[in-house]
């Protein structure tokens, strides 16, 4: 009687487990992320992987999006909880009075990992005068190569033919020879150099920002839906916290990162690897120096004034101090 007494309390508590276990299961909240395929990415795919966003209570798939300012506009909507973007993208998205996501942190810094590559007859920047230039509209390289062609005199909305292409467009243009040259960030910028016939002309490296700033002129950005945040603060900051966990455990771990990276993205471990020998990632103790006047804010205003004044890509200009939320960014 006492052994089948142990079996029926025994049964019963296995019986119990499983129904705790399935109903942790069927609590993680279903959510989206969305971003390039871009190396800086990487604590999503990781966070995916490795089960940070499970811990949180989190059931987490991503997205490829290719335009920033798509990805901006996704998550404002509500069709993602977070993305990767680039800062010149989001200024463009709060130009237009959208304040359905908060921007929430910068993912990384980098000195050279972005430029102007060209084919042809075309060796400096002062041979673009005429020719067809590539560049992803709205994304950080536009901002970046007006820069690079003003210090030769050149106003690249004027003196060259822009052509809208997305960057993993760019590759195939190149090589067809439809296009003289194109801006990019890395991985396409290291792709169109492997291009037979084609050559850097200018790099972001040139533009002296990061001995300025530590930061190129357009940094990545993260954003977060205001609705995603407002619905449950709590649970958005754990959220954060599982991508901040995951971007320390990128840093800790590059060798498993990259493989991790590679199925996700689609590059390769070597591309991956070599996008971390030319960044620096941020963690969540240097977002509170970043999110500041000590960081990123004069870079911000900088493309503020450019996007306004200079290209009047923007109506007004944006104080996107009110798009921060600190506690978010702190974690405190």
């Amino acid at each position: 009687m006492m052994t089948g007494c142990k079996l029926l309390i025994g049964a019963a508590a296995m019986s119990v487990a499983l129904a705790a276990g399935s109903a942790v299961a069927q609590e993680l909240k279903k959510v989206t992320v969305v971003s390039s395929t871009a190396g800086v990415h990487a604590p999503y795919w990781v966070g995916m992987e490795k089960g940070f966003f499970k811990d949180a209570g989190y059931d987490v798939s991503w997205r490829e999006v290719a335009s920033s300012v798509d990805r901006v506009t996704v998550v404002s909507q509500g069709d993602a909880v977070m993305a990767g973007t680039g800062s010149q993208a989001i200024v463009a998205v709060m130009g237009q009075g959208n304040k359905n996501f908060y921007w929430v942190g910068i993912p990384d810094s980098a000195k050279d990992i972005s430029g102007i590559v060209a084919r042809g007859d075309v060796k400096t920047l002062k041979d673009l005068k005429g020719k067809k230039l590539a560049i992803q509209f709205g994304g950080s390289e536009e901002i970046v190569d007006y820069y690079l062609l003003n210090t030769v005199g050149l106003d690249m909305y004027k003196d060259v033919q822009l052509v809208n292409l997305k960057q993993s467009e760019m590759i195939q243009a190149m090589k067809q020879g439809l296009i003289d040259a194109a801006g990019a960030w890395y991985p396409e910028y290291a792709r169109l150099q492997d291009i037979d016939g084609t050559r850097k002309i200018a790099s972001v490296a040139d533009l002296g920002f990061w001995e300025k700033y530590r930061q190129i002129p357009a940094p990545n950005a993260l954003v977060v839906s205001k609705k995603f945040v407002d619905q449950d603060p709590a649970a958005a900051k754990r959220f954060l916290a599982a991508y901040w966990k995951s971007q320390q455990w990128v840093i800790d771990n590059q060798a498993e990162s990259a493989k991790i990276s590679a199925k996700i993205s689609k590059q390769s471990e070597d591309e991956w690897l070599a996008w971390e020998k030319m960044s620096v990632r941020l963690t969540q103790k240097d977002q509170a120096q970043q999110m500041s006047d000590k960081g990123a804010y004069p870079i911000m205003d900088k493309m503020i004034d450019f996007m306004h004044d200079t290209i009047k890509k923007i109506d007004s200009k944006p104080n996107y101090r009110e798009w921060v939320r600190d506690d978010l960014v702190t974690g405190q």
